[in-house]
């Protein structure tokens, strides 16, 4: 009885042992018994201290003193610090039941008794080398001419194709409404103008008539006005498709010109060409007149 008495002796001066290495130290759990030298101790007793001993000793299973910071060394020299940064509430970081994919994020639980899990980063974000990198796309790395893209929701570029080659002949110009400027020798198939038909006795002309053919059918005499605005180049056919004749009258700020001194159709199907050579500061067009008048 004397040496089980010993026994715990040993196990309770191990444990007070380890708890006396420092304030900041790790302790054994508190013993089942707590016996005291010279006390008779029934042998279950001692055997169950020494057994809570042994297994804290050979599982690591120490109660750490609260500190601010605290460092937990394994076998393979890896080292975790958890440090308390003045938190105003206690709180735990739980590490998941089971170990994640390679690639994968621990991600918090929110505090508290939280479990925290392992989450993808998904198709954006790719582990490589060790490192943590954009996902390869389906996009072809490379430089696009003239290129057509497909960008999603996320400015995510998911396709990219050349366009039309240049250099070579057969391709179609998607857009042409606006300035452009060409190099080279261009050459274009026939050109057909557009001709459009007023029954109006009076009509001023506008910028969207230069290159077309305007035909008046009226019996009666049509006057057309000049605009001071029309670009130099424009150039616009008046018909006389009716029986009464079509004037040209200078509108303000427009001059008019005419070899023969015509101002009107000669007669019925007669047409007139109205050419803008000179239009300075784009408020003082100058007029040609020429064709079949009077």
């Amino acid at each position: 009885m004397r040496w089980m008495s010993g026994v715990a002796l040993i196990a309770t001066v191990a444990c007070s042992v380890l708890a006396g290495i420092g304030p900041a130290a790790a302790q054994c759990p508190v013993l089942p018994y707590q016996l005291t030298n010279g006390q008779t101790a029934d042998a279950t007793q001692v055997m169950a201290d020494y057994e809570a001993l042994r297994t804290c000793l050979n599982t690591g299973e120490f109660v750490e003193a609260p500190t601010p910071t605290r460092q937990f060394s394994g076998p393979g020299g890896g080292i975790i610090t958890m440090q308390n940064l003045g938190a105003t509430a206690n709180y735990n970081f739980n590490l998941p039941a089971t170990a994640g994919n390679a690639g994968d994020l621990l991600t918090s639980g929110g505090g508290g008794s939280s479990s925290t899990t392992w989450t993808s980063a998904g198709a954006d974000l790719a582990l490589s080398g060790g490192a943590l990198n954009l996902g390869t796309t389906s996009v072809t790395a490379g430089s696009y001419t003239l290129s057509s893209i497909t960008v999603d929701a996320k400015g995510r570029l998911t396709a990219a194709a050349n366009g039309p080659a240049t250099g070579s002949a057969g391709h179609v110009l998607p857009f042409l409404d606006g300035s452009n400027s060409w190099s080279g020798t261009q050459t274009f198939g026939p050109v057909v103008g557009s001709v459009t038909t007023q029954s109006g006795t009076t009509y001023t002309l506008a910028a969207t008539d230069c290159g077309t053919t305007i035909v008046f059918n009226n019996i009666a005499a049509v006057t057309v006005t000049t605009l001071n605005s029309l670009p130099p180049g424009c150039a616009v056919a008046i018909e006389q498709r009716g029986a009464g004749q079509v004037t040209i009258a200078a509108g303000s700020g427009t001059t008019q010109h005419s070899a023969h001194s015509f101002t009107k159709t000669y007669g019925q199907y007669a047409i007139l060409g109205l050419f803008v050579d000179v239009n300075v500061g784009g408020s003082a067009a100058n007029f040609i007149i020429t064709g079949d008048g009077a």
